[in-house]
């Protein structure tokens, strides 16, 4: 939650990604703050950023689990939230943060959807799709 208020500063929007072991499905144990352009109406993730940080956790044997990014009001999936995820893997969670993560630490107001296989997303509850221990 810093990373994005203190990226995003409250005028625009800021992405970081949530990695895991492609072993331990569903297991999330790292951060990384892709290299990326915003303003307060989306972000764009730097593709060599993307092409490099792809190779690398591939051969740590390690994959995107989720992208997390603001909007400046209201948390929902937007059309672009929909048609360009940082990868196009079934499974990717896609959690947005509302108010630029100005608002209190938490869950509260987010919104959560899951790739699926056929490239549609569906909304889940934030507090049953993750598990945080």
């Amino acid at each position: 939650m810093l990373e994005l208020r203190r990226c995003g500063a409250g005028r625009a929007e800021c992405v970081v990604v949530w990695t895991g072991p492609v072993a331990g499905t569903g297991c999330v144990d790292g951060l990384l703050h892709p290299d990326h352009s915003a303003s307060a109406a989306g972000y764009d993730v730097d593709g060599g950023w993307l092409t490099v940080t792809s190779l690398a956790l591939a051969a740590e044997r390690r994959s995107i689990r989720a992208q997390v990014h603001t909007h400046p009001g209201a948390a929902y999936h937007s059309r672009t939230d929909d048609h360009y995820p940082i990868v196009a893997a079934p499974g990717l969670l896609s959690l947005v943060i509302p108010r630029f993560a100005l608002g209190p630490v938490g869950l509260a107001g987010a919104h959560l959807a899951e790739l699926q296989a056929d490239g549609s997303w569906v909304s889940v509850d934030p507090a049953q799709g993750l598990v945080i221990t």
